[in-house]
């Protein structure tokens, strides 16, 4: 049996999200805005970003930065650069991911909640030519901090953001959802949906 990639009908099925909520995001990234998804450990961040990239139209390239085999490339235009703690200095393996996903050229650069890399200097470098998803550990409700803290981003580094999404995970159920999406806006985030 293989693994499952949810769809973002799956998404809608399963109360992880609402169709108003997926039409925001799918204006997003059709719109190439930078999206940060943000959430506890086991929250959904994975699976949303999953069901995410079926809106990303097949003739645009999807890079996925991740490590240690996390992401499955479940469509012919995604390319996965995989990265994992060696004896490579930090700074080191960071330049290795910029310089492939340059080789690449993609229109969407996903960094899907590592921290084998300097995730801040990778999205701060190339903010400016390609659009961005990335994951973030959140663990408590202060989202710009935790992010802020995670993957050590300066206030005008989180502020590239255009859209934050905010997962929530039930710990009694399991059950995982969309608590909130945000609107990044002169530094503070916006409640859209």
């Amino acid at each position: 049996m293989g693994v499952y990639i949810f769809t973002p009908e799956d998404l809608v099925r399963y109360g992880s999200a609402t169709e108003e909520q997926l039409e925001v995001l799918k204006e997003a990234i059709l719109s190439r805005k930078d999206i940060l998804i943000a959430g506890s450990s086991r929250s959904g961040k994975t699976k949303l970003v999953e069901a995410l990239i079926h809106f990303i139209p097949d003739d645009r390239k999807v890079a996925v930065v991740t490590a240690y085999g996390e992401f499955k490339p479940f469509r012919p235009n995604i390319v996965v650069i995989d990265t994992q703690f060696d004896s490579q200095p930090l700074e080191r393996r960071t330049s290795d991911v910029i310089e492939k996903i340059k080789a690449i050229n993609p229109d969407y650069v996903v960094i899907d909640t590592i921290h084998t890399i300097d995730v801040a200097r990778v999205f701060r470098e190339l903010i400016d030519d390609y659009a961005f998803i990335v994951t973030s550990l959140a663990l408590a409700d202060d989202i710009k901090a935790e992010v802020k803290h995670w993957l050590r981003l300066d206030d005008e580094t989180f502020d590239k953001f255009d859209i934050v999404v905010e997962l929530k995970r039930d710990w009694r159920t399991g059950a995982k959802r969309i608590n909130r999406i945000y609107l990044v806006k002169d530094g503070a985030l916006e409640l859209i949906a």
